[in-house]
């Protein structure tokens, strides 16, 4: 395929707990025509050791993965390739040295997602594939270490659940060496459902019309059902129990004979279908229909939302405003003038990245920057980068969220480096920079008098910034000049020079 055909292309890429995910697609008229898959089985859950790090197979066979994966999309444009981490690389100790050594082997930084962003993406997938009726649908996704439950309608979610179990986590727990028996399976399922317990009564209560299944685990499920002709089209309750026995009975999958039974899910099916089983129980469900879409589809999805302007982020910062009664005009003027002063330094600073937009992750830290005045003026920068740091924001991952928690946490007072530390080290070096272009627009407009102002940015030798103003604007707001003066005195601390003329 020649590069110039590449460049209409989007790649999704999913590192799970049981297997890594790559599919390629083309936008053809506002629509996702998936054009290439490709799936290997990494098995990251099972290779966690004792001490919760990744094995040295686990992490050398999820490299070598990712160097193939890297190859096929090398000529796709980077703002198309979207690259996430689930539930095994959210806990892994040494995930980071993992992802970094990744970010080499894919040529794209990788971002971990929680599980309620995983979930708003798995529903876009599915979603996708489903007529736009106004049916209500509860979407479940089996993962390798988590599971989640979303319910919604068309192209938007109203409810997600995240739960920590998984067909790699349940397996190994329960089924140790892959061995069967009725008081295991019995003891996994009762399991499975004491961790689903706490979520059924607001689930049920939502209530939906038709029940969808996607992930490798329950795609298999369903297969194995109709095959073996113990359900139709969909996937049942009694056509579960007819398997589960065939499971016990065998006491392994190790070398069953069983129609659709690929040798890739052997390891991890009785653990999938005791998490299955324990959701019809628990939610009542009749019959579930199997998507072939999920996660990756959602990610092309969104990216294409991305790309035009119907960024999920902004709606979730619009909605955080909001809920924290933040003086959106106030934030607004803040926003204006840090934008004024990146354009007239992002070329010196070298401010822009594949993986990050920096213009909107700091016109965002702007206009969230007050969200901790909600809960007290005393430490409000702590309150803010706290609420950042823990809130589920939809569309934004893991490192995206730090970078505004740390933003917003540096806005005014003493420079915490800590705040940074567990930054990609790309992102890290542009941080002070960032923060500087924050610190002053804040200061610019403490006396929230909603005023225009366009202060001109001049930066000689990196560290050393002019700051000037229209002829006898600081003489008219001498309580600006004396903030700036004191600012000027907290940036000597961290090695910036600032000039204010």
């Amino acid at each position: 395929m020649s590069n110039n055909s590449q460049k209409d292309l989007f790649a999704a890429i999913d590192l799970g707990s049981n297997s890594f995910h790559m599919i390629i697609a083309r936008e053809t008229h506002g629509q996702m025509q998936i054009i290439d898959k490709h799936k290997e089985m990494v098995r990251l859950r099972a290779g966690l050791d004792k001490k919760g790090k990744l094995s040295k197979n686990a992490f050398e066979d999820g490299i070598s993965c990712l160097e193939r994966f890297g190859q096929r999309i090398k000529d796709i444009p980077a703002n198309n390739v979207r690259a996430v981490g689930t539930n095994t690389l959210r806990n892994a100790k040494n995930s980071r040295e993992f992802l970094a050594q990744a970010k080499q082997a894919l040529g794209h930084g990788i971002q971990i997602i929680s599980g309620q962003e995983e979930a708003r993406l798995i529903y876009l997938g599915v979603a996708h594939g489903l007529p736009q009726n106004d049916e209500k649908r509860l979407v479940m996704d089996i993962g390798g270490g988590s599971t989640e439950y979303i319910i919604g309608k068309r192209m938007e979610n109203r409810h997600l659940t995240s739960t920590e179990m998984g067909c790699v986590s349940i397996s190994q727990e329960f089924f140790p060496k892959g061995k069967i028996t009725e008081a295991n399976f019995i003891e996994a399922t009762s399991r499975c459902r004491q961790i689903l317990r706490p979520h059924r009564r607001t689930l049920l209560k939502k209530g939906w019309d038709l029940s969808i299944g996607a992930s490798g685990t329950i795609k298999s499920i369903g297969q194995i059902l109709e095959l073996n002709e113990w359900a139709d089209s969909s996937i049942t309750l009694q056509g579960m129990i007819k398997l589960s026995k065939t499971l016990i009975k065998a006491g392994s999958t190790n070398e069953l004979k069983l129609a659709g039974l690929k040798d890739e899910r052997r390891p991890v099916l009785i653990g999938g279908l005791a998490v299955l089983m324990a959701t019809f129980i628990e939610l009542n469900i009749e019959k579930m229909q199997v998507s072939q879409y999920a996660l990756r589809e959602g990610l092309i999805l969104d990216t294409l939302g991305r790309l035009n302007a119907e960024d999920i982020r902004e709606t979730s910062v619009k909605a955080m405003q909001k809920w924290m009664k933040v003086d959106t005009e106030q934030a607004d003027e803040v926003a204006k003038t840090a934008n004024s002063l990146f354009k007239q330094s992002h070329n010196t600073w070298s401010l822009y990245s594949d993986s990050f937009d920096y213009s909107r992750l700091l016109n965002w830290a702007c206009r969230l920057h007050e969200v901790g005045l909600a809960v007290s003026f005393k430490r409000s920068r702590y309150h803010s980068s706290y609420i950042i740091n823990n809130a589920d924001m939809a569309g934004f991952n893991q490192q995206e969220k730090q970078v505004l928690a740390a933003l917003v946490l540096n806005q005014r007072g003493r420079y915490i480096e800590e705040s940074i530390e567990d930054l990609d080290d790309s992102v890290k070096d542009v941080m002070p920079y960032l923060t500087v272009l924050l610190r002053l627009a804040v200061r610019i407009h403490r006396g929230r008098d909603l005023e225009i102002v366009d202060p001109t940015l001049r930066i000689e030798d990196k560290n050393s910034i002019h700051l000037d103003f229209d002829d006898h604007w600081l003489d008219e707001h001498p309580l600006t000049r004396l903030d700036l003066e004191t600012e000027a005195n907290r940036l000597e601390k961290v090695g910036f020079k600032l000039i204010i003329g």
